[in-house]
């Protein structure tokens, strides 16, 4: 199983502009990326998207697949 790591805390973007979501890597392949962008969890290898899900732990078994 794999585990994500932080890469960067929520951010407070100020009164008007609410938050910006963490930012989350794949431990061991930190290469691989782990955003929430809307309401879907996209991970990016290099810039490039390679698995989409509704929720983070679709996310994490489809990554598996790909690891």
């Amino acid at each position: 199983m794999i585990k994500l790591t932080k890469a960067k805390a929520t951010e407070w973007m100020g009164n008007g502009f609410g938050t910006r979501t963490a930012d989350w890597v794949v431990k061991g392949h930190e290469n691989i990326e782990v955003r929430k962008i809307g309401g879907n969890w996209v991970a990016f290898d290099d810039g490039k998207r390679i698995a989409r899900a509704w929720d983070k732990k679709d996310l994490i078994t489809k990554i598996e697949s790909l690891v």
